[in-house]
């Protein structure tokens, strides 16, 4: 960040409120704790939101192990080490076909744009790079997507939506729609001559709605957004936990004074798609209308 040309002030802190009436932004330095105030003329808030787990079961409980977010940086790393690492599991020769195939099943959850986009990539990094470093064992990669709605790309038109669905189906990734993840389970073997693994090693099992389990050792999770603290203690005004704007990105009631952006802003006159371009667009706007 400080290397941003004509940067102005940063402070590695997380803002934990708003005074709109003396305009001061309360935040807390990430390494001490210690509380401080940032006065403003002009307020821009752009603070996203953060994964929705509608506390299914297990889903945060094994977060960072064998459930993933895609929300950071390093989330995209933490999940690119955990495709590597189940391959190299996977290659070992003493390994039961079972547990191959369960190392090689990828969970993908969310039919919005960040999943279906991460899906297609997924599958592009398997076929394009992983398959030429562990040819014997690529065919028994699998990738499901698994959305609880009747369809995928719920915000976009229904054409390009099926398009899509279409195109996911010719790559053979299983797309399983109208159905929900219910829980993510632990479960042991127990049997060594059945299983070929030792008794008492645990696997994990996705359970999903219409009954079926999946067995898998990685899911990315993507099935929804939730407001982050600071802004349901902001005190504006909020629908379904995203902060009202009009058509110039301006907060009602604050004279002009703060704007919100991207994920953790809903326009009057009906919500944009979540998606990057959205937020990109949107901030290059409110750069030219400050700069000017």
């Amino acid at each position: 960040v400080r290397t941003i040309s004509g940067l102005g002030e940063y402070y590695q802190a997380k803002a934990r409120g708003i005074d709109t009436e003396s305009k001061l932004v309360q935040c807390e330095d990430l390494f001490k704790g210690q509380r401080f105030d940032v006065k403003y003329d002009y307020l821009v808030i752009a603070a996203g939101n953060k994964t929705n787990t509608f506390n299914t079961p297990g889903v945060a409980d094994r977060e960072g192990e064998e459930v993933f977010f895609l929300k950071h940086l390093h989330h995209a790393r933490q999940i690119r080490n955990r495709i590597l690492e189940c391959f190299e599991r996977a290659s070992n020769p003493n390994i039961s076909e079972m547990e191959r195939k369960r190392l090689l099943s990828f969970i993908v959850v969310g039919g919005g744009p960040t999943s279906c986009e991460f899906t297609a990539e997924l599958n592009d990094f398997l076929l394009q790079d992983v398959a030429k470093w562990y040819p014997e064992i690529i065919r028994d990669a699998k990738i499901t997507l698994v959305e609880a709605g009747p369809g995928l790309l719920g915000s976009f038109q229904k054409a390009l939506a099926d398009y899509y669905l279409e195109s996911l189906i010719k790559k053979d990734i299983d797309v399983r729609v109208c159905t929900a993840v219910t829980a993510v389970e632990d479960r042991f073997f127990e049997d060594k001559e059945k299983n070929d693994e030792k008794p008492g090693a645990h696997y994990t099992v996705a359970k999903l709605g219409d009954g079926t389990d999946i067995p898998f050792a990685t899911m990315v999770w993507s099935a929804g957004l939730a407001p982050v603290k600071f802004i349901e203690q902001t005190g504006l005004e909020l629908n379904r936990g995203r902060v009202v704007v009009d058509s110039y990105l301006r907060v009602p009631g604050q004279n002009g004074r703060i704007f919100a952006m991207g994920d953790c802003a809903t326009p009057q006159d009906g919500p944009l798609p979540p998606t990057a371009s959205v937020a990109e667009q949107q901030a290059y706007y409110l750069g030219d209308c400050l700069n000017e």
